[in-house]
């Protein structure tokens, strides 16, 4: 393949210097809305940065979109159909689908989408790490089948995905990274209101949630699952909610009674916690 690439982010950098260990595909370059940072992404991926858009489809064969989402649609438009047929287009979003390309089989275009489910938090060191994501698919098949034969010889899994659930996906995906950041700020902030510095409240909470983390990743949630919740101690939770700020009374109503349907899981055949669950989720709801 000789791969271009739309957009000189953290996504475009990362996944061009990625590929670029490889023999058997090439970057052909960058192109950015501002040229200097396709400079920059070009220079340290080896390759060269476009002037113009269709001066980098020309050079393709595969164009990579990896612009933010409410641009690749005003980037599909931009790019002139004729002279991308019988290319690959495909962009790296999560939430929005191969459904973005518009009329491209009417150009014999290939369309697809492609996400790895990894956060890029550097642009110029995230790609070190990359060998560990796992890419979800979808769109035509050749694409499909071009993507898996690209990434797996990396070593990464691939999974393939209908399209109709990539907001879904997206979300769950979302949440697992971001909103358990926020979680653990919640967390991290209650043990400052106790008198822990943040420093002292990370060395208290690292082992908790690390080792819970990689017990549930490995053997599932249900096996994971401790703590007053699990054990139906409705008199310890009912405290928990009367020192609680607002805020933090939702985060913990929220998440206890997901946490109660795993214990429900995990005690089907024990009548007694079922009763204590029930009265339980009563609590959690007002």
């Amino acid at each position: 393949m000789n791969i271009g690439i739309i957009g000189a982010g953290r996504v475009g950098t990362s996944i061009a210097k990625y590929i670029s260990k490889s023999s058997c595909h090439t970057i052909t370059g960058f192109y950015s809305e501002r040229y200097e940072d396709a400079v920059t992404s070009a220079d340290f991926c080896h390759t060269r940065p476009f002037q113009t858009l269709s001066q980098l489809v020309s050079a393709s064969d595969t164009l990579f979109i990896t612009v933010n989402d409410s641009q690749i649609k005003n980037v599909w438009d931009c790019i002139d159909k004729p002279s991308a047929g019988n290319k690959i287009i495909c962009h790296f979003s999560g939430s929005l689908s191969s459904d973005v390309f518009a009329f491209a089989n009417d150009y014999s275009i290939c369309t697809g989408s492609i996400h790895p489910v990894y956060a890029f938090s550097d642009k110029f060191s995230s790609y070190r790490e990359l060998d560990k994501a796992v890419f979800t698919v979808e769109g035509d098949k050749f694409f499909v089948d071009s993507m898996k034969d690209l990434f797996s010889a990396f070593g990464n899994r691939i999974f393939t995905i209908d399209k109709q659930y990539k907001a879904l996906y997206h979300a769950g995906a979302s949440m697992a990274s971001n909103h358990l950041t926020g979680l653990l700020q919640t967390v991290v902030d209650m043990l400052l209101q106790c008198g822990f510095c943040e420093e002292e409240a990370y060395t208290v909470l690292r082992p908790l949630m690390t080792n819970n983390l990689q017990t549930a990743l490995e053997k599932g949630t249900v096996y994971a699952l401790t703590g007053p919740i699990e054990r139906g101690d409705i008199a310890t939770v009912q405290k928990h909610l009367t020192v609680l700020n607002t805020e933090q009374k939702a985060v913990y109503q929220a998440l206890g009674r997901q946490v109660i349907a795993t214990a429900r899981r995990k005690h089907r055949d024990n009548p007694l916690l079922q009763n204590q669950y029930e009265h339980m989720e009563r609590i959690l709801s007002e």
